[in-house]
């Protein structure tokens, strides 16, 4: 599959990712979409006029994406595809999670780490919530996360800034492209996280920080991670629409309580009340409600428990422990068990603390 067209096809205008999809999806690849012809693309549901016009003059965004390959290779950025089985497997999940992502760091093993915690917040938090912030990132060092924020003022950057300083995997997600680093004050913390982590983007290198991509870069944020944890907001904003996504995307919630009326925490203080959120005061709270355990601990467990578990049991913990989470249709497909035999066998699984049970009929091992 050619990554030429895969960039090009993100670059066409008028076509966004789920209408990218849609095009993939009818014609079998980016090639096949530029090569339709009217009378073909007339026949997929949804495509109309003005965006067949746009494909079939698409010379331009062909250019631009042969200028983004030659910028992708001069700085080591690597560009996924939906379809690349290098795609992070829980954003992949998501309707409208994008057809493309650019990413600069260490690894891409990382977008596919057992654990990820999304850290959100005000960008201008108090001197309390720094603290809370740094604390909660502190204490999942024994649970082997990666932490994923927005690179912001505020919270993010402390989210950041401290899982560096504790060499702690993290990645920020960018509302631009990878030609740059917004906030510019920010750069030397980004530049440390290519070390242990990295930095990702839906856009091209030459796109710009502009007001309209932020929000959209949190559906990344909160899609690609297990949990969302809100450290300090106010009762709208950015915080607010990643905990919208998040819902959407069938992700936990957490949220640190604040003070009775407090500006800072009143979005915080919401999300509990509401039981949109649960509420979190440290890393062992949310590793308790998570079910994990520190690093290594869960080895020796299981491994114990594991002997205990019939040849069926065993093939199905095989099988969920091939990806980070499964939803039941895949885990019922694989399998091909009864609907339910499989409910019991993964109830008694469930019993022996070996898998758990998450949003949207989603299973992993503990």
């Amino acid at each position: 599959m050619s990554l030429l067209h895969q960039i090009a096809l993100t670059l066409v205008p008028q076509i966004g990712a789920m209408t990218a999809k849609s095009l993939v999806s009818y014609c079998g690849s980016p090639e096949a979409v530029f090569q339709a012809s009217r009378k073909e693309l007339m026949r997929i549901p949804g495509i109309g006029p003005v965006l067949i016009h746009s494909i079939l003059n698409a010379s331009d965004a062909l250019q631009q994406a042969e200028q983004e390959l030659r910028f992708l290779e001069q700085f080591g950025i690597q560009a996924i595809f939906y379809t690349d089985q290098r795609y992070p497997a829980r954003l992949r999940q998501s309707a409208d999670s994008p057809c493309l992502l650019y990413f600069k760091g260490s690894s891409l093993d990382l977008l596919e780490k057992e654990r990820i915690v999304a850290i959100i917040g005000t960008r201008q938090p108090s001197d309390h919530g720094r603290s809370i912030c740094e604390d909660l990132v502190e204490g999942f060092l024994p649970f082997n996360v990666l932490i994923v924020s927005g690179l912001a003022f505020g919270v993010d950057i402390t989210a950041h800034r401290k899982a560096v300083g504790l060499n702690m995997p993290n990645i920020g997600v960018l509302g631009h492209g990878l030609g740059s680093i917004y906030p510019a004050q920010h750069r030397s913390v980004a530049m440390r996280m290519l070390e242990n982590g990295g930095l990702l983007s839906e856009y091209p290198h030459e796109a710009k920080p502009d007001r309209e991509h932020f929000p959209m870069r949190n559906r990344i944020i909160s899609g690609m991670s297990d949990l969302v944890l809100v450290v300090e907001t106010a009762a709208s904003g950015g915080s607010m629409i990643t905990v919208q996504f998040a819902e959407r995307q069938g992700r936990e919630v957490f949220a640190v309580p604040g003070r009775p009326g407090d500006a800072k925490s009143l979005g915080c203080n919401y999300l509990i009340k509401s039981e949109r959120a649960k509420l979190a005061e440290s890393a062992a709270d949310i590793a308790y409600r998570m079910g994990w355990e520190e690093a290594g601990a869960a080895g020796s467990k299981q491994g114990k428990l594991f002997h205990d578990l019939t040849e069926a049991e065993a093939k199905l913990v095989q099988i969920i422990r091939s990806q980070p989470e499964i939803p039941v249709d895949q885990l019922t497909f694989l399998s091909e068990l009864e609907p339910g035999l499989l409910a019991s066998q993964i109830l008694d699984l469930e019993f022996k603390g070996i898998i758990r049970t998450l949003p949207g009929k989603r299973y992993r091992v503990c």
